[in-house]
C-alpha cells in the first residue's frame, strides 16, 4: 500500500502495468457451490470453483453490501447482511455462505452496524485482509476479542472464531485525517486491478436547498411483505438465545469511527481499463457537513474536485438512502454524479437507512431518484446515467455482469488519468 497527500487529484502521478493472474488451484465443494450461488452457474468452473477471468461480476446481498469477482479475485465490499438468519430466508443464502465464498478482501465504507457488522468473524474463518479506517479496524479488533472470549453456552461453548489472533487490518488513511487530503494506492489486486481509497464524507441532515427544491417522498414499505416472507430464526442472539445463534455484531458502530467513511475507485488493468467506484454512503459535500466533523464548503469542494479527477466512472455504486433524504431528497447523489459522470448506476442503501427506508421500499427510492433528476435539470442537462434499479429480494445474488472487453468502456481520456492516481 501506498500513500500520497495531495492538494488537488491531479497533482498525483504515476505508471500503471498491465498483467495477468495464475489459474486457480483445485478448490473445495463448499466453494464451488458458493461461487455458483453467487456468480452464477455459468461463470463458474464446476471443477474448481474458478470464476470466469474475463468478466466482473457483483451479487447484491443487501443493503450496500456486494460479493464481487474481479476477473476472478474475490473481494467482500461491506459486510452486513439486512435480515440474516439461521437458514436462508428472505435473503437466500446463510453466513456461511459468505465464508465459503473466500474473499480475500473485506473492504468496508465505514463503520456502522449496517456495514461492518460480521466482518471480523468472515476474516478470522477466511483470513481476508480488511481495509478501512484506524478507527473501524480499532473495532475490528474489540470485535475478536470479544468473540473470541464469547462463552457460547447455548452452542455447548463452541469456539465462534478460531481462536483471538488480531485480524489483518489496513487502514485507507491516516487517523483523524481531512476527506480528500490522502489518496491511497492499495496494491492487493495488483497488477490485475488498481484500487484507490480516500475519505469523503458520510450522510448528514444539512437545511433545504433553496436552489435545488428537494423531491421528498414519504418512503413505506409493503404492508404484505411479512405474511410473503416471514421472519425465521435470527443469526443474532435473542432472549432466551436459540442454539444456532452467535453474535457477529461489530462493537463499532456507535464509536467514533462509525461515520468515517472511506470512497473506493477501482481500474480493472488492460484492454480498455473498466472502471468502477463504490460507496456506502453520500454525503453532503456542498455544505462539507459530516457527523465526524463540520469540514466546510471548501472541503467539500476538494471532495468533489476528487471525484471529477478520477479515472472516467464506467460504473457506480452508490448510497441512495441519505441522512439529508428528509431535507434534501436524493440532491447529494446528484451531485455526486455530476462530478463522478457514471455511465451506469446501480444503487445501494436501500434495505436499512434513514426517513424509513427499509426492505420492500426500494421503489418510492426509485421514483425520489427520478424527481431529483428532474428538478436539478440544470446539473443533469447533459448527462444522466443508464439506472438499473435494485428490487430486494428478487435481486438479492442475482449475478451482475459486466465485460470489460467491451468496446463501450473506451475513453481517450483514462489512460493520463489512471497514469496519476495507479503509480
Amino acid at each position: 500500500m501506498k500513500r500520497n497527500a495531495v492538494v488537488t487529484a491531479l497533482m498525483l502521478a504515476g505508471l500503471c502495468t498491465i498483467s495477468s493472474i495464475a489459474d486457480a488451484a483445485p478448490s473445495s465443494a463448499a466453494l464451488i457451490k458458493s461461487h455458483q450461488k453467487f456468480f452464477g452457474i455459468e461463470n463458474v468452473d464446476a471443477n474448481t470453483g474458478q470464476v470466469a477471468k474475463n468478466l466482473v461480476i457483483f451479487s447484491w446481498l443487501s443493503n450496500t453490501t456486494l460479493l464481487a469477482s474481479i476477473e476472478g479475485r474475490i473481494v467482500l465490499l461491506d459486510s452486513y447482511v439486512t435480515r440474516l438468519e439461521l437458514t436462508p430466508g428472505r435473503v437466500p443464502f446463510v453466513l456461511q455462505d459468505i465464508v465459503d465464498a473466500q474473499p480475500e478482501a473485506i473492504l468496508l465504507g465505514h463503520g456502522h452496524f449496517d456495514h461492518a457488522d460480521n466482518a471480523a468473524y468472515i476474516a478470522k474463518w477466511t483470513g481476508a485482509t480488511i481495509y478501512s479506517t484506524p478507527e473501524t479496524c480499532d473495532a475490528m479488533q474489540a470485535d475478536v476479542l470479544r468473540m473470541s472470549t464469547d462463552p457460547n453456552a447455548v452452542n455447548g461453548g463452541a469456539k465462534i472464531i478460531p481462536d483471538g489472533n488480531p485480524v489483518n487490518c489496513v487502514n485507507v488513511v491516516s487517523r483523524g485525517s481531512t476527506p480528500g487530503a490522502e489518496v491511497t494506492h492499495l496494491t492487493f489486486l495488483e497488477p490485475l486491478v488498481c484500487v484507490v481509497g480516500f475519505k469523503h464524507m458520510h450522510s448528514n441532515a444539512t437545511p433545504p436547498d433553496p436552489i435545488y427544491p428537494p423531491a421528498v417522498f414519504n418512503v413505506t414499505v409493503d404492508p404484505r411483505d411479512p405474511q410473503m416472507y416471514p421472519k425465521g430464526t435470527s443469526l443474532t442472539p435473542t432472549t432466551p438465545p436459540k442454539p444456532g445463534q452467535i453474535n457477529t455484531q461489530t462493537s463499532g458502530s456507535g464509536g467514533v469511527g462509525g461515520p468515517i467513511s472511506i470512497f473506493y475507485d477501482f481500474v480493472v488493468r488492460g484492454g480498455y481499463n473498466f472502471t468502477f467506484v463504490w460507496h456506502n454512503t453520500t454525503g453532503a459535500l456542498k455544505e462539507g457537513s459530516a457527523p465526524d466533523g463540520n469540514w466546510g464548503p471548501v472541503v467539500g469542494q476538494n471532495v468533489f474536485n476528487l471525484l471529477a479527477a478520477l479515472p472516467p466512472t464506467d460504473l457506480e455504486f452508490g448510497s441512495a438512502s441519505s441522512s439529508n433524504t428528509v431535507n434534501n431528497g436524493h440532491r447529494d447523489l446528484v451531485l455526486y454524479q455530476q462530478y463522478l459522470q457514471p455511465q451506469v448506476y446501480y444503487p445501494g442503501h436501500l434495505t436499512t437507512g434513514t426517513n424509513g427506508v427499509a426492505e420492500s421500499s426500494t421503489q418510492e427510492m426509485w421514483f425520489m431518484y427520478r424527481s431529483a433528476l428532474t428538478n436539478m435539470g440544470t446539473v443533469q442537462t447533459l448527462y444522466k446515467p443508464e439506472v438499473h434499479w435494485l428490487v430486494d429480494p428478487v435481486d438479492y445474488t442475482r449475478p451482475i455482469v459486466f465485460n470489460p472487453g467491451q468496446p463501450r468502456w473506451a475513453n481517450p481520456n483514462k489512460a493520463s488519468r489512471i497514469a496519476q492516481f495507479c503509480n
